[in-house]
């Protein structure tokens, strides 16, 4: 029954009289139990606890059917809209079943539960993107054509020793080695392309160490000053992957506009040589009856370069998506050059010019002769290099240098913490040197005077590795020759056995193929023979000289003093 304000205040009237205190006082008097008179008070006090406690439960289970519609009774309408299911965006869809209102916001976010944060938790551990799953997707796929295109010939059983899970420190004769005929013959450094099904058996005794679970193996090679291969480091393999990944990221980095220095050559064969000097005004002819390389030096932009090396990699794998950015490429340098053409001033005859066509200089030029000028260069192999120092790094936080150092710490020798493997002896470090290489570019066989680390980024690579030890059968140029510590064997010849001399046969070799993200450690002397298989990056770091292979370099004519 409702009650009204004069039943309330007459209530209060009657319940302050004294006849309503009178008979209680009297029912205590009268002999009335103490005892049964505080049970009916304690009845009658748990009855409105009672139905208070079934209010409370009615309440509850009315805020549980609310809640539990608002999440769960449509969600599909919520979540088609491209909303949060926990917030209303603004302008959002009207048949959402979260109300928009501030404070239906504040308390959904305010109720939603927080991830628990745990004492021992990784603050670097998060949920991968799916850019960042596609990524690592890419990584899985380059490995296994990797492993399916390049396989070790050669097992434990033969080598004595198992190049993935090498012994604590290095086996007596390693690494394992075989005559210059036996691989050089099992796999002519012309051919490039290898194509699955086909697969290549590698003449390998180098040892492969997991830089996560293998680096004391490594750290223990690396004191025995015995060549290997680390992989799986991390520092590198987020290098490798962004610039193996996307081949526009370095474009976008150094440009169309700045020119670097590329050797240039119309065959694959590179050979490095010094000319100094000169009489009379005349150039350096070298040494009586020497013959300079094919090779030479042009000033090339990167971009440029990438076009030619996509184009090589187009028509040795028949891809014509390869092929059309190298077209689009290509179509871009010429636009863009004829609009610096057209916007310059004639120049001065005998000035060298950027025009990829040709010399403005000669106007007298035909149509057919810019094209064949442009069908040469596209004919001609390139060997785009960037050298960094730390001074120009430290200088010019825009130049390429700082773009090296930042994005291969582990060579930096002012990072200890990520370089102390690799560069060994900082105070000896020498920069880093970057050799960009397009498919089919081979190097000459050559010793160098200081340990090596060299690094792929991108892209595969074939080492053909000699010990110093092996010096007098290399057939090197003697001391003070252009191509001072370089091998006058063509390595690449079509008839090896018929070309080399007799003690090159006899000269024992191995061999590595490289892709992105391995890292090579070359100790002092070690010979290398450099195949590219395809586009690809490789910077190297030299850091110190040892000298316990010095008395097989001094057997060849060479002081290391």
């Amino acid at each position: 029954m409702a009650l009204n304000s004069s039943d309330l205040q007459h209530r209060r009237k009657s319940k302050s009289s004294s006849s309503t205190r009178t008979p209680t006082k009297s029912r205590i008097t009268n002999g009335t139990s103490s005892s049964s008179l505080i049970r009916r008070r304690r009845r009658r006090s748990s009855e409105p606890s009672g139905a208070i406690f079934v209010a409370k439960l009615v309440l509850l289970s009315i805020l549980l059917v609310i809640l539990f519609r608002r999440f769960f009774g449509k969600t599909n309408s919520t979540t088609s809209g491209g909303h949060d299911m926990f917030y209303s965006s603004k302008g959002g869809n009207k048949g959402a079943s979260v109300p928009s209102d501030n404070n239906s916001k504040q308390f959904l976010r305010n109720w939603k539960p927080k991830r628990p944060k745990h004492k021992n938790a990784d603050p670097k551990l998060h949920v991968p993107s799916l850019d960042e799953l596609e990524l690592e997707e890419r990584a899985k796929t380059r490995e296994q054509r990797y492993k399916s295109l390049y396989h070790p010939k050669f097992d434990e059983s033969h080598l004595g020793y198992d190049i993935y899970d090498c012994p604590p420190k290095p086996p007596p004769n390693y690494p394992a080695a075989w005559t210059t005929v036996e691989v050089l013959g099992n796999w002519n450094p012309n051919d490039v392309t290898t194509i699955s099904p086909d697969r290549r058996e590698v003449y390998q005794g180098l040892c492969y160490f997991d830089h996560e679970t293998q680096y004391d193996r490594a750290l223990a090679y690396r004191k025995a000053e015995k060549p290997f291969v680390m992989y799986n480091d991390l520092q590198v393999v987020k290098t490798a992957r962004q610039w193996e990944d996307d081949p526009e990221y370095l474009h976008r980095v150094f440009g169309d506009e700045r020119e670097f220095r590329t050797e240039r050559s119309p065959n694959t064969f590179f050979m490095w040589y010094r000319l100094r000097g000169g009489k009379n005004g005349r150039p350096n002819e070298g040494p009586p009856g020497y013959h300079r390389p094919d090779n030479d030096e042009v000033e090339m932009t990167f971009g440029e370069w990438l076009e030619h090396a996509l184009e090589k990699d187009g028509e040795a794998l028949e891809d014509e998506e390869l092929m059309n950015k190298a077209k689009k490429l290509r179509e871009r340098r010429l636009h863009e050059n004829n609009i610096h053409n057209n916007n310059k001033n004639k120049k001065k005859k005998g000035v060298q010019h950027d025009d990829p066509i040709g010399d403005d200089d000669d106007e007298t030029k035909k149509d057919n002769e810019e094209e064949d000028d442009e069908e040469t260069k596209r004919r001609n192999y390139y060997y785009f290099r960037l050298n960094a120092d730390l001074k120009s790094a430290s200088t010019d936080p825009m130049s390429p240098s700082a773009f090296i150092y930042e994005q291969l710490p582990f060579f930096d020798p002012t990072k200890r913490k990520s370089s102390e493997f690799y560069i060994v002896d900082p105070h000896q470090e020498r920069g880093i040197n970057c050799r960009f290489g397009m498919r089919g570019v081979t190097a000459a066989n050559h010793f160098d005077m200081s340990r090596n680390t060299i690094a792929v980024l991108g892209g595969e690579r074939r080492y053909v590795l000699a010990n110093p030890d092996q010096c007098t059968k290399m057939g090197l140029y003697p001391k003070g020759h252009p191509s001072v510590r370089h091998s006058s064997v063509d390595w690449s010849s079509s008839t090896p056995q018929e070309s080399w001399p007799e003690n090159f046969k006899d000269a024992r070799v191995n061999e590595v193929v490289l892709h992105a993200g391995d890292v090579l450690y070359l100790p002092t002397n070690w010979f290398h023979f450099i195949v590219n298989l395809s586009l690809n990056y490789q910077c190297n770091a030299r850091s110190g000289i040892t000298h316990e292979t010095a008395k097989f370099i001094q057997e060849c004519g060479y002081d290391m003093k």
